[in-house]
C-alpha cells in the first residue's frame, strides 16, 4: 500500500475532501543536486489536488490523515495510460509503414500518419474505460487519522491550531 498524509479541509455528511500538495520524487534522491529533473521541478510551482473520499476514519476538518493507494491499482493505471498508447503507436507505424510502401506511396509518411492514429485510437479507449471504470477516487482510500486538530471554520477551511468555540463552525 503507497502512503501519503494530507489534510482534511472539508466535510460533507459522510465525505471527506481532502487536500494533498503534489511533490516531486526529486526530494528524496541522493543525485538530486547534479540532475536536471530537480532543477526544472524546482522551477515550477506546487500545485494542490483536492480530492472527495469516503469518510471511514471519522476524520474531522483540519486533521491529518493518511491516504492509502494500493500497488496493484497503480501498475494497471500505468499500464493502462502509457504501455497501450505505445502499443498503438508502435502498431500503427508498423501497419502504416507497410500498407504504403505496398501502395508505393512513401513509407515513413505512412508510418507517421497510422502511428498518430494508432495512438489516438488507444487514448480514446483509454478515456472511454476510464470513465466506465471509474471509482470517483481512483482506488484512493483513507486509512487512519494521524493527527487529530481543533480548527476554526472560516468559508469551509480548516484553520488547524486555533481554538474552535463548544458548537461553532460545525459542518453538518
Amino acid at each position: 500500500m503507497i502512503e501519503e498524509q494530507a489534510q482534511v479541509t472539508r466535510i460533507d455528511g459522510d465525505i471527506a475532501e481532502i487536500l494533498i500538495e503534489k511533490q516531486s520524487a526529486c526530494g528524496s534522491c541522493s543525485a538530486k543536486s547534479g540532475c536536471g529533473t530537480s532543477l526544472l521541478s524546482n522551477w515550477f510551482p506546487r500545485r494542490l489536488l483536492t480530492l472527495r473520499l469516503k469518510n471511514t476514519v471519522d476524520a474531522k476538518c483540519g486533521d491529518t490523515v493518511v491516504l492509502g493507494l494500493n500497488e496493484a491499482a497503480l501498475q494497471r493505471g500505468s499500464l493502462l495510460l502509457y504501455a497501450l498508447p505505445l502499443a498503438g503507436l508502435l502498431i500503427g507505424s508498423i501497419g502504416g509503414e507497410r500498407a504504403f510502401g505496398f501502395l508505393g506511396l512513401p513509407a515513413e509518411l505512412g508510418a507517421v500518419l497510422f502511428g498518430l492514429v494508432g495512438v489516438t485510437i488507444t487514448l480514446i479507449f483509454v478515456r472511454q474505460h476510464g470513465r466506465s471504470t471509474n471509482q470517483g477516487d481512483g482506488g484512493v482510500r483513507l486509512l487512519r487519522v494521524v493527527r487529530r486538530s481543533e480548527s476554526f471554520l472560516l468559508g469551509n477551511i480548516a484553520m488547524p491550531g486555533t481554538n474552535q468555540p463548544e458548537g461553532f463552525g460545525t459542518n453538518k
